[in-house]
């Protein structure tokens, strides 16, 4: 590498404190109109920049290189430019002036210093960016390179859980060691407390405060909005959200775009989901309208595709047609047995679909799945597990897996989504897809900058997947929140930033 070296390693959060101050002892809030009250179901654990650097963005203590934004683009942040320089080699420019919360700048040197710490110990940035090296050009310039092709660097620039930008010559972990509009006044176990910082160079922050409570009970968020304990609870359950519709105290709201997605995730590697036809007829027995608007709701849309309509590539590649299921599995020789369910060369029509329990609307939508497709002869068998990744790992055991997974992230990424899920021997590969034209396509999109040049890549690969039924999404959701009346004009971020400067 051609950065400068990293001061001494952080010490962990064993070794070295974080509470920043006194646990237990409430401090004198700002006045009330000038403080926010948030609940969570996640805790940030610590502030080390590597291994906790993703919550930096999302509460706003922090910033990233670039920033994806609620109306579907990703921008610069804390870069002025990003500019492509060969299908390796990308030149990144700062922002002129800016400071970390402690008033030290960040210059190219630090920024580089920065990337390599990450690229040495934050797996994810080693994977995303492979052989990747940087250069100091001047003191806000920087040159990356890489091993491959990476096109779609400015969606990884702008992924929390990528290079969170912290002050490299800082010791050790602390509140004001990134460059958000805010800074960490306390961090403990149950709460995370912010306040306006003084050296933000991004111009005015709106609020003195912020208290972040950690609350993983769902009702118990619920009811800090309702009892006017919190302003806003993040992450409510499906099932309350109904409770909040009358016009009148805490109301629900919905980020713009539904970038978390459904997928049905067919076990390719054993029967029946094997069979190209037993898949087609699952994807055209699915009733996207009735699962989103009347099993789910609010916050729930009906896809008609792998994307979301946010991004102009997006192709209807989905549509339900029973009648159509039903010719594709005659054609297919799936005949219908004495019980109804389908049979063929002795083997039923029978699925086990996997849900998890983290995500409680899985079994909602699994449930009602096993009702629209048995008029088609096809038995669903619902089973739960803890932790739906691990078991998809192994082939045996299940035939449709229901995992949340955005097919654009929180970046509006389409090239990662598809390596990760879809390509040979990815990692999240888990229903066993080897197509080697969806191979290339991946390869040849992470080689192709341009946008425009990419698009038909895009389109075909939709249209692979489509018609081998590789995935099906099956429900696509916005981040929802119950909001107080105070906050009332308060939109949960589609991308995750649930405060900001603006707030």
């Amino acid at each position: 590498m051609q950065s400068q070296s990293v001061p001494r390693r952080w010490l962990s959060l064993l070794a070295v404190p974080l509470f920043l101050a006194a646990c237990g002892t409430p401090e004198s809030p700002p006045p009330e109109d000038a403080v926010v009250r948030v609940v969570t179901p996640y805790t940030v654990r610590s502030l080390d920049p590597i291994k906790q650097g993703l919550w930096s963005p999302e509460w706003g203590y922090g910033e990233l290189l670039m920033r994806a934004t609620d109306d579907g683009r990703v921008e610069p942040w804390l870069l002025e430019s990003l500019e492509p320089e060969s299908p390796t080699s990308w030149q990144l420019r700062l922002r002129p002036n800016i400071r970390f919360a402690n008033g030290n700048p960040l210059t190219a040197a630090g920024l580089a210093a920065v990337v390599d710490r990450h690229l040495a110990e934050n797996a994810r940035v080693g994977e995303s960016l492979p052989g990747a090296d940087v250069q100091v050009l001047d003191d806000r310039t920087l040159r990356l390179t890489t091993a491959r092709p990476v096109a779609n660097l400015p969606h990884l620039l702008a992924d929390e859980q990528g290079i969170s930008v912290f002050d490299a010559a800082a010791t050790e972990p602390s509140g004001d060691i990134y460059t958000g509009p805010f800074r960490v006044r306390s961090l403990s176990a149950e709460e995370l407390v912010l306040e306006r910082n003084p050296n933000y160079w991004g111009g005015e922050v709106r609020l003195d405060e912020a208290r972040i409570r950690f609350v993983p009970d769902p009702q118990a968020r619920v009811l800090a909005v309702r009892s006017g304990e919190a302003d806003i609870a993040l992450y409510p359950p499906t099932e309350a959200l109904a409770q909040f519709t009358n016009g009148s105290g805490p109301s629900v709201a919905v980020a713009a775009q539904p970038l978390q997605h459904l997928r049905a995730i067919p076990n390719l590697r054993k029967a029946p989901m094997n069979d190209l036809a037993a898949r087609q007829a699952f994807a055209l027995g699915v009733d996207y309208r009735q699962l989103a608007e009347d099993v789910l709701g609010v916050p729930y849309r009906a896809p008609d595709g792998l994307f979301p309509d946010v991004v102009d590539y997006a192709l209807p590649t989905q549509r339900t047609d029973a009648a159509e299921a039903a010719r594709v599995l005659d054609a297919a020789g799936w005949a219908p047995g004495p019980d109804g369910i389908r049979q063929r060369d002795g083997v039923r029509l029978a699925v086990t679909v996997l849900t998890y329990g983290s995500q409680p609307d899985t079994r909602t939508v699994a449930v009602a799945i096993q009702s629209q497709l048995r008029p088609l002869g096809m038995e669903v068998t619902i089973a739960s597990v803890d932790d739906n990744y691990a078991a998809m790992r192994d082939p045996a055991g299940w035939d449709v897996g229901l995992s949340f997974d955005g097919t654009l992230g929180y970046t509006y990424d389409p090239i990662g989504p598809l390596r990760s899920f879809l390509t040979s021997g990815a990692q999240r590969n888990f229903g066993g897809v080897a197509d080697p034209e969806l191979d290339t396509l991946v390869a040849e999109m992470e080689a192709t900058p341009d946008e425009a040049a990419r698009r038909p890549l895009l389109e075909r690969a939709q249209q692979i997947i489509a018609a081998n039924r590789y995935v099906v999404i099956v429900a696509q959701r916005s981040s929802p929140a119950i909001v107080a009346e105070t906050f009332a004009g308060y939109l949960p971020s589609s991308v995750l930033h649930h405060i900001s400067a603006q707030t």
